[in-house]
């Protein structure tokens, strides 16, 4: 598979996506990604993939920068160096302080990155190694003065012994300038020891010991004696310096040898992390889409090594049993390069990089993927171009077919066109057979007719514009393509005779190539119809739902206006209700003409509030009730039990209910199920709430009577027969004013005193008028 992947020049999209690794090593990694054979490898690839772009939406990327120097530290390790400087143990240090951060990143996402646990399981913690070396070490490679405490004074040590002896050769240096003994240059070091730049033939004149001499001579480099002793503490001092630095180096270096297994299980981890990285990133760059397995549908296939700017995406669509698509059309139309992107598709989705085509893309799943493009001829091994083809062609045959892929670029070129596409033919027959999924590009007409009719073969073509004679690089499914072989010659300006001629040889051909010419241009005015009649529909669709959205929202502001009138009449309604019972009740207690007269008044102005308040306007009835038909069972507002609707208008019903016959608006009457018994005759129902104990202790008489009245009223109307008036014992004074008032009042039948269980003497019974009994 390794020649077909060159073909299509996949090794190009390996190192697009190579450039995006942090290291050396992760771009090797890449550079030897291959597709996935099996369903399930490839599968593993893309969950990498989309696991890695999953954290990179969160700002998580593997720090793999110090790969390459972590792999020079272990091969340092495995050729037995002992002691490693300073810069490499900081890089140690750095990556494992590195490793450990990424892993604790992971922990505050709530992505699911399981697909790269095979990698992560691998990376060691080992933060006090990380501390330590970081610790005895500098950000720019040196070892830190604060390694060890012996370290810190010797350090400190050196540089006081420097400072001094810095001062004293300076001074002497001072005293001997005047004397012509030094060259006009500053004391200098050697060997760790001050010395003088003196003047070669005046040695003599100064006392020390000589430690270098200039290439020319004439400069000698002497250290005075009296900074002898000084220099030996310095250099002894330097000694120790040196001696503790290879002590802590070694034994930093010696625990890092200690867990050199867990850097190496790191590194490899780190490095294929890298890779999967560098996908992900291309992966979101590129907006590739790993097609589910299905047919062949890539819509907007794209060369993903075209530039966006420039590519022409193609739809490729085919049906579940296809086997083999013949796409034709001229020279430089797009056969090839339609043929690469398919392939590329394939290999892409299985190799975890993802395909270059929309989210609504499908694709078989392909185990093998043969490749025949390009020249492949070799004087060495006496191969033709067609020679190469053929061999090509012949593997192609000799392995099983089932689930895998053909992409053949013009398979008759170099030889007879006759015999060639009847080989091809033949060809494309048996890998059809065996399974195999074949697209072929060709210039053969022969090959055309062939697929014309055939189960599972189809024509394709690349279209091209005839006006212009340029290409579009689009492809079209369904039906052959022209190579326009005479158009083009016609336009670089061949002679009209030879063009003529030539169309007289080619017969049939020619005729065909038009047919197919006016194939084409109809199709095309089909497919722009089609267009507009889809744009068309589209908004249509978005009108309809537009109108529909405003009429939800017209019939939800009904409902509310509708709710709020009726709780609006409600209320009305029971503010009227209890004013005529009250005002009923105080009728029936009326004795003066007078009285009467004024009571009834009001009850007339109530009855009127209550018809002349409709709350809705016809229309609104008309809208908000529902549609009541003569025969319909009815709840009346106000009444109690249900009736039937004689005849139904515009705004009013007329119901019979019980031996009554009511003229009622239809916003006062709701549709129910027709009652099981004849309904009984009905009176007008006031919906008041009584109680049949009242408690009136710790009350004055005046509330206590008050509450008294209110209970009456409300009990009569309720039509409740008794009330348990409870008053207390104490003085009797409370108890007293109840039974003066009730024996008083016309409402209230009869009374008594509560029997022992009821509560005695505390207790009055009161019967009411409704009642229908006089005691109990």
């Amino acid at each position: 598979m390794t020649s077909s992947l060159k073909r299509l020049e996949f090794r190009k999209i390996l190192e697009d996506i190579a450039a995006r690794t942090a290291s050396r090593m992760g771009s090797g990694k890449v550079m030897s990604l291959t597709p996935g054979l099996h369903m399930e490898e490839a599968r593993e690839l893309r969950l990498e993939t989309e696991a890695a772009s999953a954290l990179l939406d969160n700002d998580i990327r593997i720090p793999a920068g110090a790969n390459d120097s972590l792999h020079d530290v272990c091969s340092l390790l495995d050729d037995g160096v002992i002691v490693l400087d300073p810069q490499q143990l900081r890089t140690v240090g750095s990556i494992l302080a590195g490793m450990d951060r990424f892993l604790e990143s992971l922990d505050s996402v709530s992505e699911n990155y399981k697909a790269l646990d095979k990698y992560l399981k691998r990376i060691p913690r080992l933060a006090e190694l990380s501390e330590r070396l970081i610790r005895i070490t500098t950000p720019d490679g040196e070892l830190s003065p604060d390694a060890s405490s012996e370290l810190s004074r010797l350090f400190k040590q050196v540089d006081r012994l420097k400072r001094k002896l810095s001062k004293r050769i300076a001074k002497i240096s001072t005293a001997l300038s005047g004397r012509n003994l030094l060259r006009d240059i500053p004391p200098t070091l050697r060997d760790g020891r001050y010395v003088l730049p003196v003047i070669s033939s005046r040695k003599s004149d100064v006392r020390g010991i000589v430690h270098d001499r200039s290439e020319s001579g004439e400069t000698i480099f002497i250290e005075p004696s009296e900074l002898v002793e000084d220099g030996n503490a310095m250099r002894e001092a330097s000694l120790d310096l040196d001696y503790e630095k290879r002590r802590i180096l070694k034994e930093a270096s010696l625990e890092v040898r200690e867990h050199l297994n867990s850097l190496k299980e790191c590194l490899e981890a780190s490095v294929s992390l890298d890779a999967v990285f560098a996908r992900a990133l291309f992966h979101r760059e590129l907006k590739t889409f790993f097609p589910p397995e299905g047919r062949l549908s890539l819509r907007n296939l794209r060369h993903p090594l075209i530039p966006a700017e420039e590519v022409v995406p193609n739809t490729v669509e085919l049906p579940e049993d296809w086997r083999v698509l013949i796409v034709s059309g001229p020279n430089a139309g797009g056969k090839s390069v339609l043929l690469k992107a398919v392939g590329l598709a394939a290999c892409m989705a299985q190799s975890g990089i993802g395909s270059c085509v929309d989210v609504d893309s499908t694709i078989p799943f392909f185990s093998r993927v043969y490749v025949s493009i390009g020249d492949q001829q070799s004087i060495a091994h006496h191969q033709s171009t067609y020679s190469a083809r053929l061999l090509e062609q012949l593997e192609m045959l000799r392995t099983p077919g089932e689930n895998s892929l053909a992409l053949i670029d013009e398979p008759a070129a170099g030889t007879d066109p006759l015999t060639g596409a009847a080989l091809a033919a033949s060809v494309l027959e048996h890998l059809a057979e065996s399974g195999c999924r074949v697209i072929v590009t060709t210039h053969q007409g022969q090959l055309k007719s062939f697929a014309h009719g055939k189960a599972g073969f189809i024509n394709g073509c690349m279209n091209f514009r005839k006006d212009s004679l340029v290409p579009d690089y689009t492809f079209v499914a369904g039906i052959p393509g022209s190579s326009f072989t005479l158009e083009i010659a016609r336009r670089m300006k061949f002679p009209d005779s030879i063009l003529l001629r030539a169309q007289e040889l080619s017969g049939d051909s020619f005729r065909l190539d038009r047919m197919l010419e006016e194939i084409t241009a109809t199709r095309k005015e089909v497919l722009l119809q089609l267009e507009e009649l889809g744009r068309e529909r589209e908004d249509g669709i978005k009108s309809l739902q537009r109108n529909e959205a405003e009429l939800t929202r017209a019939r939800n502001d009904l409902l509310i206006q509708k709710e709020k009138i009726e709780k609006d009449y409600l209320d009305l309604e029971q503010s009227v209700n209890s004013k005529a019972d009250s005002l009923l009740a105080r009728l029936a207690r009326a004795d003066s003409p007078i009285d009467r007269r004024e009571l009834r008044s009001k009850i007339r102005e109530v009855s009127t509030l209550s018809r002349n308040h409709k709350g809705i306007s016809s229309v609104d009835r008309e809208q908000l009730s529902e549609d009541i038909e003569p025969g319909d069972w009815v709840n009346v507002k106000g009444w109690s039990g249900c009736g039937k609707v004689e005849d139904s208008g515009k705004d009013q019903a007329t119901v019979i209910l019980g031996n009554l016959k009511l003229r009622k608006p239809l916003c006062d009457l709701q549709k129910v199920e027709p009652p099981d018994e004849k309904p009984s005759s009905a009176g007008w129902s006031i919906p008041i709430t009584a109680e049949t104990e009242l408690d009136l202790r710790g009350m004055s008489s005046e509330e206590a009577l008050a509450e008294l009245d209110r209970a009456v009223d409300d009990g009569i109307v309720a039509g409740i027969p008794f009330i348990n008036v409870i008053h207390g014992k104490g003085k009797g004074i409370l108890m007293k004013a109840v039974v003066d008032t009730v024996r008083a009042d016309r409402r209230i039948a009869s009374f008594r005193q509560g029997k022992p269980f009821e509560g005695g003497t505390g207790v009055t019974i009161v019967f009411l008028n409704t009642a229908g009994k006089n005691s109990v």
